[in-house]
This record gives C-alpha cells, structure tokens and sequence, in this order.
C-alpha cells in the first residue's frame, strides 16, 4: 500500500509541478499588440508596422527581454474601420496584451483607444494622424505628426511657392481630407495667399470629370488634394489627360505604391508630405540590416513603428501602471532608431515634422 500511495503522490506532485511550470511560463511573456490593416488598399501600412514591430521585439529578446521576460506578439487586422477597431482591441486585452503598437487609421485608433485606456494598455500609434487621437486625452501615444502640423506644412510651401499665383484646394468630404485642405487653405489666406476655389467631390467615382472642369475654368497655377490614393490617381490622371499642368500637392496618402501605380506618368513631380524621419542615424543600422534580410524597403513607417515598440518595451520595462508608463514616455522618453523619443502633456511626438517628398519616376525624394 505505501509503495502504491507513495506512487500516486509523486505522481500528483510531478503533475502539479508540470502544471504550474506551465502556468508560470505562460505568465512569463510579456505580450505586445500589433493591429492594423492587413489587408485592402491599406495592406502596405499594416505589413511596415508589423515588420516595425516584429524587428523591434526580436532585438529586445535577443538583449534578454522585458525584466528577463521573453515578449511575444499578437497582430489583429483592424481594416481601417471603427466597429471593428475597437472589437480586436477588446481581443487583444483579452489575449493579456501590455502595450499595442498600430491602428493607423483615425477612425480606427479613436475607439480603439478609448478600449485601451479603460483596460490600461499601453498604446503607440506610429501612423494615425488626426489631432483629436491626443487633443482628446484618451491616454494614446503617438509618432506620427498631427495633421494639423501638416495643413501648416502644406501652407508654408504654398506661401514660399506660389505667393500671387491662383490655388485650388479640392477635398474628399472625409474628415481628414476635408479638415486638411479647408485648414491649409485658410492658412494661405491668412498669408496673403490668392484662394481660388474650395471644392468637395464625391469619392469613388471612376471619372472627376465635373470636378477637373472646375479645376480647369479656375486657371489656378496649383491643386492642393485631400484624398485617398485611388481617388487623387483619377484626378491627377485627368488633371494631366486634359493639358492641365498646374501643380498637383496631396497629403500622405500620396506616398503610398498604390497611388502611383494607378496614376502612372500622371503621378510624376507630384508633391506630398511626410513626417520627417532621420533613417541615417547610428542607431538605425541593425533595422536596415534586418530590412535587407526581408526584402523591405526602409519605410518611414517602419521607423516610426520601430521606435513605437522600443519605447513601449522601454516603458514596461520601467514597471509601475499605465500612468507610470506614460510619466516615462514623457519625461525622460526612450532611446530608439529615431534618437531619444519624448511625448508632450498630449501624447504628441515632441520631435515631429514635416517635409516635402515629390514623386520622380518609380519612387519619391525628399523635394530639393
């Protein structure tokens, strides 16, 4: 009877000791989100901040983790819309998710921030750009520059450019192609700038005939877009079909592959604005490395979804709740690809700006 007892009781304290070896190793990692549209029109942003992120969290591993804790991913496709933002968000806290790295489109980082901050997740946007993500204070992080940065951006470069001269500014009714087109039109007046027309057009047509018709009638030396990448490769293919040779300035969405190989030779000489990202520092050599061996090009929005994770990992590594994490971020910050990173009151990137790019055959520069 002992030697059957004492059996069952090695047996229970192997089982119990397996068990809790199990429990404790699925507590040890340190998980961190990443969501973002996987796929669609806006694939290539969702595959740059999970490439971001994941190169990120390899080197982290590689240094010993978090506090010696291995950390781990988990990606959700938030496909740029609000119902479902906020539904992965709430599965990412329910997979024990300490900080998310994502969400790049407005309307899929406000709701999902608001779920963040009620479950006291970290969350770092590199990509979403609309001023209510920080102006709202609800507890996100980002390092994308604020749109409105940008209407002033795009207004300087009217001012320097075309001061006297005749300027369009023509917007999808979206609530940033609108809000950027309509801030950086008042700004150009205010300077002193010659507002030919506002415009709005429906989005998604195959033609912006009527619109191009105005355009045209207008005789305006410029067009500044607030668009979508299909939508501005109609108007700018149609814009150059008719002989009009004026000056075609958009937003971001301008940069992405998908407008250029729609708009083809229309897209040439094209101006855009894009958050000014340092990939030449010291710092950066390992992620460009790692790029090579993926096959990705350097990517601002891999950089910024980088330094994302680096600053979350920084942050969590400090301890303490999301509150003592943000009081990090924002003071002293964190060292990443992008240098040491520091957040205003807001959550804004304290570091960020914006510079011109211009399309020139297959790729875009920095405009000289």
């Amino acid at each position: 009877m002992v030697g059957i007892w004492g059996g069952i009781c090695r047996a229970c304290l192997l089982g119990a000791a397996l068990a809790a070896a199990s429990v404790a190793s699925a507590r040890a990692d340190v998980v961190i989100g990443i969501a973002g549209p996987m796929g669609g029109s806006f694939a290539d942003v969702g595959r740059d901040i999970k490439a971001g992120v994941e190169i990120a969290v390899a080197t982290a591993n590689a240094r010993g983790g978090i506090g010696g804790e291995k950390i781990r991913t988990v990606t959700v496709d938030d496909k740029c819309e609000a119902e479902t933002s906020a539904a992965v968000a709430n599965q990412l806290i329910g997979k024990g998710v300490r900080a998310v790295i994502g969400h790049a489109c407005t309307a899929a980082a406000l709701p999902a921030a608001r779920v963040y901050a009620e479950g006291g997740v970290l969350f770092l946007s590199p990509a979403a750009t609309n001023p209510r993500l920080t102006d709202e204070k609800a507890g996100a992080f980002r390092l994308a520059i604020r749109s409105d940065r940008e209407a002033s951006a795009i207004a300087d470069y009217l001012s320097a450019r075309f001061k006297g001269k005749r300027v369009a500014f023509v917007h999808d009714g979206g609530v940033y192609g609108q809000g950027l087109v309509e801030q950086a039109a008042k700004l150009f007046a205010d300077d002193g700038g010659a507002v030919a027309m506002t415009e709005s057009f429906t989005p998604g047509e195959k033609s912006q005939n009527n619109l191009i018709g105005k355009i045209q009638d207008a005789a305006v030396s410029a067009v500044v877009l607030g668009a979508l990448q299909a939508d501005a490769a109609v108007i700018a293919s149609e814009m150059r079909a008719r002989g009009l040779d004026a000056a075609l300035i958009g937003n971001e969405a301008l940069a992405l592959s998908e407008f250029k190989a729609l708009a083809a030779d229309a897209a040439e000489g094209t101006v855009f604005f894009l958050p000014l990202v340092d990939k030449s520092r010291p710092e950066a050599v390992n992620l460009i490395l790692s790029l090579e061996e993926r096959q990705l090009m350097p990517t601002d929005i891999i950089f910024t979804a980088h330094a994302a994770a680096e600053a979350a990992i920084a942050a969590l590594g400090k301890g303490g709740d999301l509150a003592d994490e943000a009081a990090f971020l924002r003071k002293p910050g964190a060292s990443t690809v992008l240098g040491k990173v520091t957040f205003d009151g807001k959550g804004d990137w304290s570091g960020a700006t914006y510079a011109p790019q211009v399309w020139h055959g297959d790729a875009f520069a920095p405009l000289p």
